[in-house]
């Protein structure tokens, strides 16, 4: 008898794990890159001070990422997978305490992510974490939502997870295995492995109801450091690994852009032995042919 009760728990748990199916990571990259995007920050000179990631919650340019991430800066750009570059124009709502962010940029029929129903997010569930820690756009990582915690000196509910959080991967979104967001990556404690937080998806919808696409257009941006003004010209150029001035205005010309290294360097006040960095955004000529 006891033989055959512990066949019996051992088929119970292998049930229980067959609703656990680790989420299919080819799929969800292609499903949900299009909809992260690399943040930008920079200060009143436009100079790069930092960078985090944000995604569209919206076809109608509303973005999410942390309050951390964009504290501090004059002006934020997001950048796209495909390139596109799409300055912040304003603040939309901000939640310190949940460490949440609604962002607006001026595009239309944007690919989005949607919310993973509440309370979907149990201890145990297989994650992604779509990001660009350091930098790197794109960054996809897994792991599970290890607890659900309360923490009372914060007055705030978190998600611990086993996915890496980086710097630079605030404001990544933490998807269930069908690419719908459960939380917002926050932060990490660094005495610790595998101990990263996320604000949970409950807190983003209830920011969503007050300030979403259905009223945003009316709501009044918090005060906050970044400008409602465009960061940086419609044909900034994002630096990559080994631009060089001549690479980048052989890059502008295919684009329509007529510009010489040296009409790149003095429009951005650049050194003549400067150092290009990736990701740093240099404002270029608007003038075409």
């Amino acid at each position: 008898m006891s033989c055959f009760l512990g066949i019996l728990g051992l088929f119970s748990v292998s049930t229980l794990l067959a609703g656990t199916e680790p989420p299919d990571l080819p799929a969800i990259a292609k499903q949900t890159r299009p909809a992260v995007y690399l943040l930008v920050l920079q200060d009143e000179d436009g100079n790069t001070i930092g960078a985090g990631t944000g995604f569209s919650i919206s076809s109608e340019g509303l973005l999410v990422t942390n309050q951390h991430v964009i504290a501090g800066a004059h002006s934020v750009v997001a950048k796209a997978e495909n390139g596109g570059l799409f300055p912040v124009t304003r603040i939309v709502a901000i939640d310190k305490i949940n460490d949440l962010a609604l962002l607006e940029i001026k595009a239309k029929d944007l690919p989005f992510l949607s919310l993973a129903p509440d309370g979907s997010a149990e201890a145990g569930t297989r994650i992604a974490v779509v990001g660009s820690p350091l930098g790197l756009e794109g960054t996809l990582t897994e792991g599970i939502v290890s607890a659900r915690r309360r923490l009372p000196k914060e007055r705030r509910d978190v998600l611990q997870i086993s996915a890496p959080i980086s710097k630079g991967s605030s404001g990544s979104p933490v998807l269930d295995a069908q690419g719908r967001v459960i939380g917002v990556a926050s932060f990490l404690l660094q005495d610790g492995q595998s101990l990263n937080f996320a604000s949970p998806s409950e807190k983003l919808r209830l920011l969503l109801k007050k300030f979403g696409p259905s009223t945003s257009s009316q709501a009044t941006p918090p005060t906050s450091p970044v400008q409602n003004k465009p960061a940086t010209s419609p044909t900034s150029y994002v630096v990559k690994n080994g631009d060089t001035l001549s690479r980048i205005s052989r890059d502008l010309a295919k684009r329509g852009i007529n510009t010489s290294p040296e009409e790149i360097r003095i429009l951005n006040h650049l050194p003549t032995n400067s150092v290009l960095r990736p990701g740093q955004i240099l404002k270029t000529p608007t003038s075409h042919p």
